[in-house]
């Protein structure tokens, strides 16, 4: 038996990798597989086989890859599409949401205006028997009292005394000449007491409720000017719950109409800055975007926006990020709006540079919508909550 070659040694070494690659392609290990080709090309450049082995990796390394994309665009078609089936589902639900609550409001409006409509009844009713008892008295036992100077209906003289009530009450407390008038008004209009006290009571309600609300939109009224809403409690005469249920109710409204928060967006990447933008509309924002500081800080030099969100590298500005940044500062208005860096650096140098500063925050992209909007969010209410805690102190 004649002994093993060199030559015969490497063949058999090729054909224990190529059965190990073999192997390890039935198992689906591509990578390994390949490691191993690279090893066999390494002993046998020229062998035939680990070229033909070679060529069939490559060809199922790309079949998996291709297979890998279709997954992950099947899967992200299928996640757009469960978006926005969840996006129609929750339009769906706030349309019947909003289509329920008017059915209530005009089931309700229309049980005031019925309740109404009995309560004039009623009162024309008493009315009409009270003047035909007069009428068949006098046709009996001769001429009578004459009857009261207006012969108006109960519902019409509630509306007309209450109408008064409205006049004197609007600046508040009645003088004493008013009170007097009210007193002829009553007896002319066959008005109880306690039909007064109740009326009065409404009145006076409402009207503190416009004053209330004059006052807070004149700036008379604010949260630190305790003085001045002790002043215009007392001037209505109501108690101090009633007053924190109608103030209350009116801050409630306010908080409703409030607008959204503005935002101010410089980036000299015009399509990256309309992406954002939109993300940010979106959200509910309302966005003033530039794609250079210099238009930004026109703007800002007489707008208070409630967040600045700025680019470091601004190629087309005279100013960087970073000088932006100072001059904003610089602005007595703008020294406490909060203020982001967006950036496609990581240099660590930057980012320390940035929070030395004073910046609120920094983000490097590319970021998630979700993360933007986030922390944008979250900022705002910081602040919000700072502010408030100023005001305390």
């Amino acid at each position: 038996m004649s002994e093993l070659t060199p030559r015969d040694d490497i063949r058999k070494t090729i054909s224990e990798i190529l059965k190990r690659v073999d192997q390890l392609l039935k198992v689906g290990e591509i990578d390994h597989a390949m490691r191993e080709i690279i090893r066999a090309k390494e002993i046998d450049p020229k062998n035939i086989y680990i070229h033909a082995y070679e060529e069939r990796i490559n060809f199922l390394k790309q079949e998996h890859e291709r297979h890998q994309h279709e997954e992950q665009t099947r899967k992200q078609a299928e996640e757009a599409a469960r978006k926005r089936d969840e996006e129609k589902r929750k339009k769906l639900e706030e349309e019947w949401k909003k289509q329920e609550e008017e059915r209530r409001k005009k089931q309700t409006e229309e049980e005031q205006r019925k309740k109404e409509e009995q309560e004039k009844q009623r009162f024309e009713e008493t009315i009409r028997k009270e003047q035909d008892a007069y009428n068949l008295q006098e046709k009996q036992q001769g001429p009578q009292q004459p009857p009261p100077p207006s012969k108006k209906s109960r519902f019409e003289a509630f509306t007309t005394y209450k109408q008064t009530l409205k006049e004197v009450w609007s600046d508040g407390v009645a003088t004493d000449d008013e009170e007097a008038s009210l007193k002829r008004l009553r007896a002319e209009l066959n008005i109880s007491a306690t039909e007064h006290a109740t009326l009065e009571k409404e009145v006076k309600l409402e009207t503190y409720f416009s004053a209330f609300k004059r006052a807070w939109a004149t700036g008379s009224i604010t949260p630190g000017a305790a003085s001045m809403l002790t002043d215009l409690r007392k001037k209505f005469q109501l108690t101090t719950e009633e007053c924190e249920q109608i103030e209350a109710k009116l801050l409630g409204e306010l908080r409703v109409g409030r607008g959204p928060a503005q935002l101010v967006i410089i980036d000299d990447d015009q399509k990256f800055l309309g992406v954002v933008t939109e993300t940010l509309q979106d959200a509910g924002f309302q966005v003033r975007a530039f794609t250079s500081s210099d238009e930004a800080f026109k703007y800002l030099k007489d707008e208070t926006p409630d967040l600045i969100v700025s680019d470091i590298n601004l190629e087309t500005s005279t100013m960087g990020g970073f000088s932006f940044y100072e001059k904003v500062r610089e602005l007595e208005h703008l020294a406490e709006v909060p203020f982001m860096f967006l950036s496609g650096l990581t240099d660590e140098v930057l980012i320390r540079t940035g929070k030395e500063l004073g910046v609120d925050d920094y983000l490097t992209k590319p970021f998630s919508d979700e993360t933007l909007v986030a922390t944008i969010k979250g900022k705002l209410k910081r602040f919000k909550q700072l502010k408030k805690a100023q005001r305390k102190k």
